[in-house]
């Protein structure tokens, strides 16, 4: 019950332990979206299953750490209800989740997308492809 207590208190006070390492994890996200985003635009004009999974990796990323900033500042100035520790929990556990579905992604799903991908490329057939393609109208 104390821990519930301890989880749900509306006004935690504004000095907490974990502010630095917060504003690290922070700074770590916001690059990160940056760096994603600089690969993102590299590869997508050669790879398309990395433009097709690791769409929206950046902007998580970026809406991640633009969240994390706003529940500590939000805890620096001690405003009730919204300065509860269970959003900074949440907020961890989704990041996890994030994280996690990203690894999956890109351990399982992206090696099998590529292949698929160059197997298209390779069997690909002219004929079957130029049978939907226009005529050229017969001159008279």
């Amino acid at each position: 019950m104390q821990f519930i207590s301890y989880l749900f208190e509306t006004s935690p006070g504004a000095e907490f332990l974990y502010f630095y390492p917060l504003l690290g994890l922070i700074a770590f996200l916001i690059i990160a979206s940056i760096v994603a985003s600089v690969v993102y635009k590299k590869k997508k004009k050669h790879d398309f299953a990395y433009k097709r999974l690791f769409k929206s990796l950046s902007p998580r990323l970026l809406l991640m750490g633009l969240l994390f900033l706003l529940l500590l500042g939000v805890r620096y100035e001690n405003i009730p209800y919204f300065s509860m520790r269970i959003w900074i929990y949440l907020s961890l556990i989704l990041l996890a989740y994030i994280a996690y579905v990203y690894i999956k992604i890109a351990r399982v799903q992206y090696p099998k997308e590529k292949q698929n991908v160059e197997h298209k490329v390779k069997h690909s057939s002219t004929k079957e492809e130029n049978k939907y393609l226009p005529n050229k109208k017969k001159r008279k």
